[in-house]
């Protein structure tokens, strides 16, 4: 998974031609529990060893979601 395919999928700014099985089909009344493991740092999370995600990234996404329940 990357940063930018893990931030798609929860904001669901999906390409339309995403199949259903490959989105967070959610509403208002749903509940996501969204578990990362791994390392990181103070502000950042690891993707991979590869790509970091930060704190404001991940509480932006999370801000979309909650205004587009």
């Amino acid at each position: 998974v990357t940063v930018e395919n893990f931030l798609r999928v929860l904001t669901g700014r999906l390409p339309p031609s995403t199949p259903r099985s490959k989105r967070l089909l959610s509403d208002d009344r749903s509940n996501i529990l969204i578990y990362l493991t791994g390392h990181g740092g103070n502000g950042f999370l690891k993707f991979q060893d590869s790509e970091e995600i930060s704190n404001m990234e991940l509480a932006d996404a999370f801000e979309q979601m909650w205004q587009k329940r």
